[in-house]
């Protein structure tokens, strides 16, 4: 069960990722408990509102980096934030509960080495065509065409094209 909540774009499309729900958080809004459930509609309300500045969007990746506490590392593509998102992130920047307060925009690939298994292997003997077949298997960018509003395990998911005009 999740305890808590946050403002997330979700990729359109990520057969890389490992993780059960693939997403860029905007920002993290802390623990649940506590805490009204109107906040919820709030998020949700701000959400929209940075929703329709950032629209549809790519992403470019920059590096994959390892991200996390020491025991508990993940891998992650970081990406070249755009205008529109960091604008996006200060329409929301009011419920940031990240112990992180600089926005790094990133989406978990998974547990720490999971990038490193589906790179390119570095070995000799493998042939050429086995090489190119490998080579893209992370993505240079990355398209974003949803939005979710989170809170525990309750999920208000937005269709991002909604909001091309």
């Amino acid at each position: 069960m999740n305890t808590t909540a946050m403002i997330a774009f979700l990729p359109a499309a990520a057969p890389w990722c490992k993780q059960e729900f693939p997403h860029m958080t905007l920002v993290f809004a802390g623990e649940i408990a506590g805490r009204d459930k109107t906040e919820f509609n709030e998020m949700g309300k701000d959400a929209i509102t940075a929703a329709r500045i950032a629209r549809t969007f790519t992403l470019t990746v920059t590096e994959i980096q390892q991200l996390g506490d020491e025991g508990e590392e993940v891998d992650a593509l970081i990406f070249y934030p755009i205008p529109q998102l960091l604008v996006a992130r200060q329409m929301v920047e009011k419920w940031n509960q990240s112990e992180h307060k600089d926005f790094l925009p990133h989406v978990t690939i998974g547990p720490a080495g999971s990038a490193y298994a589906q790179n390119d292997p570095q070995t000799d003997y493998v042939d050429e065509d086995y090489r190119a077949k490998r080579r893209n298997t992370l993505p240079a960018s990355v398209y974003f065409n949803r939005l979710a509003i989170c809170w525990g395990d309750d999920k208000m998911i937005f269709s991002l094209g909604d909001f091309d005009y």
